[in-house]
C-alpha cells in the first residue's frame, strides 16, 4: 500500500465498485480521480498502510476495506467491506476486518457505517459487527444538462455592508457548525461565493453559501438560510438555483450532489423543486 501502483489500482476498484448500488458506501466517491486524491491527500490520521487491508487474486484487488480514523476521538468511517461478487463475502469481509485491525496500532472505539440501503451485505456485516441503526439519509442530485436558470436581480454577492445581518442569520441557523460567519467571510473568492437575496433596503433574507472545486470538478452547497419572517415565499429554491448556475459555469462540474436526512421533507421537498432528484437512499450505522 505503498507504491503509487497499488494506490491507483485501489481508486480504480472502489470507483468500479462504488458505482453499483449493491456495492456503494456513502463515504466513498465513484470516480476514480476524486477517490485518489482523498487517498493520497485526505484519508485517515494514520499511514494509508495502516488504513486499508486489500485481497488479491491474480495481482487484482479482489476485496478491500478502509478506516478512515480520527486519533483523537478513537473513531473510525469504514469504507467498505467491498467484495467481488464471485468471493464468499462474509469470509473475505471478516478476514479483511480482523486484518486491518491489526494493523491499526491503537484501539477504535466506535466504528461508523454509511450504506446504501441496496448494500445488503454490508448492512449485515454492520449488523454483524454490533452496530445499530441511526439514521437514513438521501443523496440528492442536480445534473448540469438538465438545469436551466434565469438570473434573478434580488441575489447578488456578499459585500462588506451585508457583514452584521449574515452574522446574525448565520448564528441564528447554524449556532453549531463547521464554518462560522466569520471563517465563511475569510474563505470568500472567486471560486466560494457567499449570494444574498436582498429586500428593497438591501436588507438580507437569505442567502446560500457555495463552493467550487474546479480542480477536481467538483462542487457544494455548503449552507443555505432564509429569514423567518420570509420563509414558504419560494426565496430557498431561488437561492439553491443561483448556486447551481454558479457551479454549473464550471465547465468540468457536471453534477452536484448533497446529503439530507430522510425525515427532512421540508429540505427535500426544497431541493426537488429547485432541480434535485434522488439519487441514494442510505442508512447509516454506528458501534457503541
Amino acid at each position: 500500500m505503498n507504491n503509487a501502483l497499488d494506490t491507483q489500482k485501489l481508486a480504480h476498484f472502489l470507483a468500479e465498485m462504488n458505482v453499483e448500488p449493491k456495492h456503494h458506501i456513502g463515504y466513498c466517491g465513484t470516480e476514480e480521480k476524486e477517490i485518489l486524491h482523498s487517498l493520497l491527500h485526505a484519508f485517515s490520521d494514520l499511514d494509508l498502510s495502516e488504513s486499508f487491508a486489500l485481497a488479491y487474486a491474480h495481482d487484482e484487488i479482489i476485496g478491500a476495506l478502509g478506516f478512515d480514523i480520527d486519533k483523537e476521538s478513537k473513531s473510525a468511517e469504514v469504507w467498505g467491506p467491498f467484495i467481488r461478487d464471485c468471493q464468499d463475502f462474509n469470509m473475505l469481509a471478516n478476514a479483511l476486518w480482523e486484518k486491518l485491525q491489526s494493523f491499526v496500532p491503537l484501539e477504535i472505539n466506535t466504528y461508523r457505517f454509511f450504506v446504501n440501503k441496496q448494500n445488503t451485505n454490508v448492512r449485515n456485516f454492520a449488523a454483524e459487527k454490533n452496530a445499530i441503526e441511526n439514521g437514513s439519509h438521501l443523496i440528492l442530485e442536480a445534473l448540469r444538462h438538465s438545469f436551466h436558470n434565469p438570473k434573478h436581480k434580488d441575489i447578488v454577492k456578499y459585500k462588506s455592508s451585508f457583514k452584521n445581518t449574515f452574522f446574525e442569520l448565520h448564528e441564528l441557523a447554524f449556532p453549531n457548525t463547521y464554518y462560522n460567519a466569520k471563517e465563511i467571510v475569510n474563505r470568500l473568492d472567486e471560486d466560494n461565493l457567499l449570494l444574498i437575496m436582498q429586500d428593497v433596503d438591501e436588507k438580507i433574507i437569505g442567502y446560500v453559501y457555495v463552493e467550487a472545486d474546479p480542480v477536481h470538478s467538483e462542487g457544494t452547497i455548503e449552507y443555505i438560510a432564509v429569514s423567518p419572517s420570509y420563509r414558504k415565499q419560494g426565496i430557498g429554491k431561488t437561492l439553491i438555483r443561483a448556486a447551481l448556475s454558479h457551479l454549473f459555469s464550471y465547465e468540468g462540474i457536471k453534477e452536484v450532489s448533497l446529503c439530507v436526512g430522510s425525515q427532512n421533507e421540508r429540505a427535500i421537498h426544497l431541493y426537488q423543486a429547485a432541480g434535485f432528484q434522488t439519487k441514494h437512499g442510505l442508512i447509516s450505522f454506528v458501534t457503541e
